[in-house]
């Protein structure tokens, strides 16, 4: 270690008692460099989408080097004197000049090239959001959020044919996944998202949330098809733009006024006077198609059947799995539930919630 425990004041006993909890006093030692750097650099990382220093889980040798060691060092000496307080780092950052700079800066007057002014941050690099960063700004802006503290894990809705699909633990069948009954315990944010390893949310998958079984040092923003099918096609997104859309217009009165609200959920500023008139045509222009259109009711899957062949005499089996939590479960707001103006509307809400504006940080 590039700091030993004796340095830094820290003995280790030469017994096994009490050895963590001196290992514990080095790491969280105020003169220990290596810790702070390491806190203080994934939280830029996920402030700017990229590290200080490249490696987030390699402070050694073979890491790479930090591109402005200085501000490394400065940003972990005052998380030390803030007493550790993770929100005063995020406050000295998301007020820095660095974090602030727009992201249209015109670059032609520099001698440098885009990618060189980013690095330098002297433009702030656009960076897509995550996974998780995606599911919970959609049901902030609808309002469904819901952002109850610690508890334990909920199970959200993913697609339902991953969630039917079989799969095999020891030699048997895993349960099927089923989300909570009811939309408050689903809604909850996606930090306490249940995860099991053979049981991935596609949806989290497309936007590169990393798979349970490895440490991620630092995430991919990559962009691939299956995200428009997952942001614009998937039953949850049209969920988020119908309860938004009913959102919205309890609140308002007229559509002008609805448009606006709506910009102001969902991006967080004012719509322009150009923006507000191409909604309302399309607004406008989906009422006859939804009149048109044909709900059916939601009905829960009860049952799924389960085919396999005996290990043993390579007998074919089936039977139904019963799946208990559907039989008291309360669906989100569904087309049919709404008249025809709101889902015209839920149409323009689909698509702010598939605007890059609200899916980058600029």
């Amino acid at each position: 270690m590039e700091h030993g425990t004796a340095e830094l004041g820290t003995v280790l006993p030469e017994t096994p008692q009490g050895r963590r909890a001196a290992f514990a006093d080095w790491v969280a030692h105020p003169g220990n460099p290596l810790t702070t750097r390491a806190i203080v650099n994934r939280v830029w990382m996920w402030h700017f989408g990229e590290p200080l220093a490249g490696n987030p889980n390699n402070f050694g040798s073979t890491g790479k080097k930090p591109t402005h060691p200085e501000l490394l060092d400065w940003l972990a000496a005052t998380f030390v004197e803030s007493g550790w307080s993770f929100k005063a780092l995020h406050r000295v950052i998301m007020t820095s000049k660095a974090y602030q700079r727009s992201s249209r800066i015109d670059a032609s007057d520099s001698q440098l090239s885009r990618e060189e002014l980013e690095k330098a941050y002297a433009v702030f690099k656009p960076r897509r959001l995550s996974a998780e960063e995606l599911r919970d700004a959609m049901l902030a802006a609808t309002g469904e959020l819901n952002r109850t503290l610690g508890g334990i894990p909920n199970r959200p809705e993913i697609n339902l044919e991953a969630a039917m699909q079989p799969r095999q633990v020891m030699g048997t069948f895993a349960s099927a996944w089923v989300p909570n009954p009811k939309p408050e315990q689903r809604h909850r944010r996606s930090l306490y998202a249940l995860k099991l390893r053979g049981q991935a949310d596609p949806a989290m998958e497309v936007f590169n949330a990393p798979a349970p079984d490895f440490s991620c040092e630092r995430r991919d923003a990559s962009t691939v098809s299956p995200q428009v099918f997952a942001l614009f096609n998937s039953q949850a997104s049209q969920a988020r733009a119908l309860a938004l859309a009913k959102r919205v217009l309890e609140e308002t009165k007229d559509e002008k006024t609805a448009i606006e609200r709506a910009f102001l959920l969902v991006l967080g500023r004012r719509a322009t006077d150009e923006e507000v008139a191409t909604c309302l045509d399309h607004w406008r222009a989906m009422v006859p198609l939804q009149e048109k259109a044909v709900y059916p009711e939601f009905e829960p899957p009860l049952t799924v059947r389960r085919e396999a062949v005996e290990e043993n005499t390579g007998e074919k089996f089936a039977f139904d799995e019963r799946l208990h939590a559907y039989a008291d479960f309360v669906p989100d707001l569904q087309p049919g539930d709404c008249d025809v103006r709101t889902r015209a509307f839920a149409d323009v809400c689909l698509a702010l919630l598939n605007a890059n504006e609200f899916v980058y940080v600029y």
